[in-house]
This record gives C-alpha cells, sequence and structure tokens, in this order.
C-alpha cells in the first residue's frame, strides 16, 4: 500500500468518477483505475461499486476512506514538524554549563542564539567539567561548555572540541594574611597551609592534587567548594586560602581580597564540545556554527 494510493482512493470517493479524479490529480484515467484496482487486490477486498457513470464506496471503501485520511492528516502534520526542525522553527538544545558560566557570562550566549532562533527550547544542565564531558558522551547532552585540556580531549575520537578561552590560577587571601605580602607564591608555601579545594567533580582538583603530592606537600583543607563566590567570600572572611582563575578573582574582588600570582604555571582552558555526529543535526550545527564565531574575550 503507498500513500499515493490513499490519495487517489480519496480523490475518487470525492468525486465519485475515476475520470474526475484523474483529471483533477494530473494522471490518466486508466493509470488511476489500475491503481484503484491493485490497491483492491492488494487488500483482498473491493473499495468501489463500479456503475455505469460513476462509482460510491463498499462498506469497506468507507472504513477504508476514513482511515485515509487520518493517515493522510497524521503524515502532512509529521512533515509540516519534521520541515519546522529543519528550518529551525522547533526543537531541543540540550547544553551542559560550567558552575562559573554566569562569571564568565555564557548564558549570553544561549540568548544571543535564541533572539535568532526563538522556536528552540532550551534544557541546560549546570555541573563541573567531569560530569558534562561524561553527559556528553552518554548523548544526554548535545554540547558543553568545559575546563579541560586539549590532550585529553584529542583521545576522544566521537568529540568535536573548540578552543574558547584561556587563563591562569591565582591565589586568593584576606589582605591580612601573610601571603598577601608576597609577590609569588609556590607550591611549597602551601604546606600545612588551609585552603579551600575545588569540589571533586572539578578538573581543576585533580590537576592540584596531583601538584601537590610531587612536591609532597600537605595542605589543610577546610573546604571543598566550585562556588566562586563562597570562595572568595571565605577568602575574604580570613578562613583559608582561595584557587581561582585570574578573570573571575579580579571580577569578585573586593577592598577585603588579595591576589597573589603562583610560581607555578596552571591554566584553565575553556572548551566548547559536541559530538561530531551531532553536526548533521540542523540544532546542534547551527549552535557550533554561532559558537565558532562568537566574539569571545580570549585574553579574559
Amino acid at each position: 500500500m503507498q500513500i499515493h494510493q490513499l490519495r487517489y482512493a480519496l480523490k475518487v470517493a470525492e468525486k465519485k468518477s475515476f475520470s474526475a479524479a484523474a483529471k483533477e490529480l494530473f494522471i490518466a484515467q486508466p493509470s488511476l483505475s489500475q491503481q484503484i484496482l491493485k490497491l483492491e487486490q492488494e487488500l483482498g477486498i473491493p473499495l468501489f461499486v463500479r456503475h455505469s457513470k460513476s462509482v460510491s464506496l463498499t462498506e469497506a471503501g468507507e472504513y477504508f476512506a476514513a482511515s485515509a485520511e487520518r493517515i493522510l492528516n497524521s503524515i502532512e502534520q509529521l512533515s509540516e514538524r519534521m520541515d519546522k526542525f529543519s528550518r529551525m522553527q522547533d526543537g531541543t538544545l540540550r547544553v551542559g554549563m560550567l558552575w562559573i558560566a554566569g562569571y564568565l557570562n555564557y548564558p549570553q550566549i544561549l540568548t544571543d542564539f535564541y533572539r535568532r532562533y526563538p522556536g528552540i527550547t532550551y534544557k541546560i544542565t549546570i555541573d563541573g567539567s567531569h560530569a558534562l564531558l561524561k553527559l556528553l558522551l552518554a548523548r544526554s547532552i548535545n554540547s558543553a561548555f568545559i575546563i579541560s585540556h586539549e590532550n585529553i580531549l584529542r583521545k576522544e575520537e566521537d568529540l568535536y572540541y573548540q578552543k574558547l578561552q584561556d587563563d591562569y590560577y591565582v591565589a586568593v587571601v584576606n589582605k591580612t594574611h601573610p601571603f598577601a605580602e608576597k609577590n609569588i607564591l609556590n607550591i611549597e608555601d602551601f604546606h600545612e597551609q588551609n585552603i579551600i579545594m575545588p569540589s571533586r567533580d572539578s578538573a581543576f582538583r585533580r590537576e592540584l592534587e596531583q601538584i601537590f603530592d610531587q612536591h609532597f606537600v600537605s595542605p589543610k583543607i577546610v573546604c571543598e567548594t566550585s562556588q566562586s563566590d563562597i570562595g572568595m567570600l571565605l577568602a575574604a572572611q580570613g578562613l583559608a586560602v582561595y584557587f581561582s582563575s585570574n578573570s573571575i578573582a579580579h571580577r569578585l574582588k573586593t577592598e577585603d581580597h588579595v591576589i597573589v600570582p603562583l610560581e607555578t604555571d596552571l591554566h584553565r582552558t575553556i572548551f566548547y564540545v559536541t559530538l561530531k555526529e551531532s553536526l548533521d543535526y540542523p540544532i546542534a550545527k547551527a549552535f557550533t556554527a554561532f559558537v565558532r564565531h562568537y566574539p569571545f574575550d580570549c585574553s579574559m
């Protein structure tokens, strides 16, 4: 049974004539009659009663016509919906955002993309880089903004990634802290010092732990958080040393904060990542192109 046969049968039922239906369908009457006969043979029952100058539906034909109309309406609705997907007037973009996204103004990317494609629905997941990458590889989200290293991302053959911004880490302390008088801090300075560590889902957490282990440094962890505002507040109150990216540290700095550079080069690179297979899908493809040409402040 073919879709065009449904349309042919409905037109014959409407016009009650093979010739009149063939004229409106712009096909030859013998061809139309042959298609209807072929359909009846496939179904194993006549759909029409042939009169001398007209046709009428059999009981089976009436049921067929009603069902065929519903099917064709559903197909039309489906076609219209798919057309909206292809023209970016419908669909869902599932994006992973870092906890620090607000400080970097990354939500503005989504706002600007929405203005261009107002029919898009968003599903936004806020988490750490490690968790977001796992969600992406599990196909639970379409794309994500994460902190990582290029040598790590390069190992994932399914990933498309783009470097967005480079930054480096600094130490943030209260202005009365002994570190506030230093021009630079080395790793050994943190031995038995009160520090605020990133949460365990943070990529920076693992990097810090490795560096401390390599230098046999054992700081005192008094808090674990990747919430920059909380870390900065605790540092300002003199509770402990907080590690922050230079850009965020300066944006959240108050008169009680002192920012001290680190001798060890700890870079933080933010990447946009998506799956290569997603680039064939209109929403992911359009968003990836949008991010690729977005005017990020690469200097931070």
